[in-house]
């Protein structure tokens, strides 16, 4: 009895480890950076101490957003914020494999591929802040943006 009930087990457990993976799938697409909406387009904010900072943005005006590989909404706001990132740190290295170049040598081609990404990751690294590769929240918090030819904080 024991050896027609071992096939019926063994699929049973089958059944049991695709279900988990399904749902171990669907709680590691829930991170904090799909759950915050993408940037859209970049606008002038003014800071607590009114400098007027060129920042990434929602459609509908959040600060809250993001940008990374596989999450960048449009080449507008790449370009943007590639511009931004060699304006406010030239002289900062990209992170490996690209670390022997620097963030001013990067291309504002509105494409975020592995440079951008890299030069952002030394950027978060620079700033001491998760280096991810993920414009966030915490990012932001921490990063100097365009403020005409100087770079000033976005001080919330």
């Amino acid at each position: 009895m024991k050896s027609s009930l071992a096939p019926l087990r063994r699929a049973g457990l089958g059944i049991a480890a695709a279900a988990l993976a399904v749902s171990g799938m669907a709680v590691s697409t829930g991170s904090a950076s799909a759950a915050t909406p993408l940037c859209e387009k970049m606008i002038t904010y003014t800071n607590q101490v009114k400098d007027r900072i060129v920042v990434p943005v929602t459609n509908s005006g959040l600060i809250t957003c993001t940008i990374g590989r596989g999450l960048a909404a449009n080449t507008t706001v790449v370009a943007g914020f590639q511009r931004g990132l060699i304006q406010c740190y030239p002289g900062i290295r990209l992170a490996a494999p690209y670390s022997d170049e620097f963030v001013r040598d990067l291309d504002r081609d509105g494409s975020f591929g592995p440079r951008t990404e890299a030069a952002l990751k030394g950027v978060q690294n620079y700033i001491r802040t998760t280096p991810d590769g993920i414009y966030g929240p915490d990012t932001r918090n921490r990063m100097k943006f365009p403020s005409g030819t100087t770079c000033k904080p976005f001080l919330g």
